[in-house]
């Protein structure tokens, strides 16, 4: 009688290290299709995407306690970035980090996720609107309350059939922070290359 339970502890380990080792967390919203059996999910619907969003940032509040329940900042159940930001937008993060960690620049002088250098403990936020949802693309803004109040939009990008987050500082065109990463890039770049000894491409 307890082999249901015990398979369903092995998948939850199972999917825990899988995110631990930089690969995405499951890739379908399990919470979306259990509350759906026996219908059609319609991943691109304003109640499914608000769901998905609840999916990822349940656990950013969690990320400043350990295991113990002690507050700590620098802790992390798992990479939240490798599991639900897009393929290119992760691709992006990793190689301007590299590129930082050469040059001795700072990336983000503050946490993306909770949106500031800190976070309170009192640290919620809220899904205010979901819009411009097309096959591939959503916009989401959220409310987040962390010492004040304050909004932001993320952009989502639909793939491996579900939404992940595609930029935390999204322009019309989703663009602005994935423009800082590539710019970051290029710099980091032209930087190393001139302290190599190197010549700058015309």
């Amino acid at each position: 009688m307890r082999r249901p339970i015990f398979l369903a502890i092995a998948a939850c380990i199972l999917t825990a290290c899988a995110s631990k080792s930089g690969k995405a967390a499951s890739d379908t919203d399990a919470l979306a299709v259990d509350a759906m059996k026996g219908t059609t999910v319609d991943k691109h619907s304003e109640a499914y995407i608000r769901q998905r969003i609840d999916t990822i940032y349940k656990f950013v509040g969690k990320i400043t306690y350990d295991a113990d329940g002690n507050r700590n900042y620098d802790y992390m159940p798992f990479n939240l970035d490798s599991a639900y930001c897009s393929e290119r937008y992760y691709a992006l993060m990793q190689q301007a980090l590299e590129i930082c960690e050469e040059t001795g620049d700072i990336l983000y002088d503050y946490d993306y996720w909770v949106c500031g250098q800190d976070i309170s403990d009192d640290w919620s936020y809220k899904v205010a609107k979901v819009y411009h949802v097309t096959d591939s693309t959503a916009l989401v803004d959220l409310a987040i309350h962390n010492f004040s109040d304050s909004e932001t939009t993320i952009a989502l990008r639909f793939e491996r059939d579900d939404w992940y987050i595609d930029d935390f500082s999204p322009s019309a065109d989703g663009e602005v922070d994935k423009a800082y990463l590539r710019r970051t890039i290029k710099e980091g770049k032209e930087t190393l290359g001139l302290r190599r000894g190197g010549v700058k491409k015309q």
